[in-house]
């Protein structure tokens, strides 16, 4: 999620009450992992989410998979509102995960970046 979420956040993440809207960063429960990304679509019965800078959607998701919504990040020793932190996706991000992509390419890496 880097811009808007670095290295050593911690999110602070509240329940879900309503189905989630396009745009709100989400704690999600996939097969083997938590992770937190933004919303892209959401019908009321499943989402769409996406990781800032990755290349496309995650697989659709069933609501009841996101256990909250992200509403304050901890960076130090600094709380941080939503409209401070929540930067969304930038051009030097994308750049960013694309050479990092490549990078685990040419090692034999593969994974999520």
């Amino acid at each position: 999620m880097w811009p808007s979420l670095r290295a050593g956040d911690v999110a602070e993440v509240e329940p879900l009450v309503e189905a989630p809207r396009p745009g709100e960063v989400v704690l999600a429960r996939f097969e083997s992992s938590l992770v937190l990304h933004r919303v892209r679509w959401c019908d009321g019965d499943v989402c769409a989410l996406r990781g800032d800078n990755g290349e496309g959607e995650d697989p659709p998701l069933p609501v009841f998979r996101i256990l909250g919504k992200a509403r304050r990040v901890r960076r130090g020793g600094t709380v941080l509102e939503m409209e401070r932190w929540d930067v969304g996706p930038r051009l030097l991000g994308r750049w960013r995960a694309t050479v990092k992509r490549q990078l685990a390419t040419w090692l034999g890496r593969t994974g999520r970046s």
